[in-house]
Order: C-alpha cells, then structure tokens, then sequence
C-alpha cells in the first residue's frame, strides 16, 4: 500500500511542474534540414532566349546598292543612252541580239524608244556624228503599225518618204517580214531616217534607261 500511495504522490507531483523548454514545442522535426530543394539552383531553361539556340547577331547593315558600269554616253531628259558601237569594237547584232545587248546591260536598259522630237534629233547626232551607217531601235510591228518594246507611246514617227521600192516606209518590202525598226544613214538619198527592216540584218543599237 506505501508503494502505490507513493507512486501516485509523485506522478500529481509532476504534473504541476513548469513546462521545460523542450516540451513547450511539439516533436523535434523542426530540427531536420528542411528539404533542399528550395537550395537547389532554379532550372535554367527559362533563362534561356528563345532565338533558336542562341542570341540573334546584331542586325547586319542594308546591302549598299552595286554602281553601275554601264557607260553611259548621253543623257537627255529622263533618260540615258548607250550607243553600243562605242563599246564592242562596231559589232553588229540582229533583232533579237541587239535587244539582249541592251537588257544584259542590268538596270532596266532596253532599245531605244523614240517618243519625242527632241529624242529623233538625239539620234540622228549620234548617228550623223559617228558615221554610222544604221541601227536598230525597240521599235517593232504589231499588228499594222509599230510599239516600243520599252514601252513609250508611239506618238511621233521620222519615216523616210522613199526605200527599196521607193516609196515611202514603212513599207514591208522584204518579202512582208519588215518587223524591226532601223534607222538609216541616208541609205537612199533620204537623210537620217527611219525605215522597217527584216529583223535578221546586223547592225549596232542605241540602248536606252530612264532615270
């Protein structure tokens, strides 16, 4: 009976004691490193700049526009002219070639399109001056009459009142194939003139650019 009434003195007496610092708190778990994922460096990803794999290279300047190197040998108006027997020894060309001549020269150059008077008088000096015999212009048949290949408006004409049949151009004479516009150096008594021609013949041109 001593041991029971002692027992139960003790147990009462301890638990009127003070709480002690350890038992104000609950289980020691607070004392485990908390977990470390939080330490762990952030995922890099989104670090990175969705350019395809890297920074993009600082934007590259305008390429500068290539000059141009086609001797230009008048100017008149808005345009500019390439008298193409200056430049390739007086080598002579057909229809076909001597339009290649002229848009192989880059720029927008084709034959020459003869829209005004001042522009009939720019070609007979040139071809007055240099003594050329002839050339050819962009001028070609359509249907009954003629357009520039370039297209001008076909609003003047220097026809030659005279030609093979002596009578006046155009005339289609050879034998009605006459599809290409020449200009001729008082080829028949007649002046610096135009006249239809049969687009096989050779001759220079007159390439024109308008600026």
């Amino acid at each position: 009976m001593k041991v029971v009434v002692l027992l139960s003195v003790v147990v009462a007496v301890s638990s009127e004691l003070p709480p002690t610092p350890f038992n104000r708190f609950p289980s020691q778990s607070f004392h485990r490193r908390p977990s470390q994922s939080f330490h762990r460096r952030p995922s890099q990803s989104f670090q990175r700049p969705s350019f395809g794999g890297g920074f993009p290279s600082p934007p590259r300047p305008a390429p500068r526009p290539i000059p141009s190197n086609v001797p230009v040998d008048e100017t008149s108006g808005r345009s500019q002219y390439y008298f193409s027997w200056r430049h390739d020894n007086g080598r002579k060309y057909t229809g076909d070639q001597a339009h290649s001549v002229c848009t192989r020269l880059g720029g927008g150059w084709q034959p020459i399109g003869i829209s005004s008077r001042e522009e009939i008088e720019l070609v007979i000096r040139a071809v007055g001056r240099d003594n050329v015999e002839y050339i050819w212009t962009g001028g070609v048949r359509s249907g009954r009459g003629f357009v520039w290949l370039n297209g001008e408006p076909f609003t003047v004409d220097d026809w030659s009142h005279t030609g093979g049949f002596r009578i006046p151009q155009p005339d289609n004479r050879e034998d009605g194939i006459e599809n290409c516009l020449s200009v001729l150096n008082n080829f028949y008594g007649d002046g610096i003139k135009w006249h239809d021609v049969a687009c096989h013949h050779l001759k220079p041109v007159i390439c024109e650019k308008h600026i």
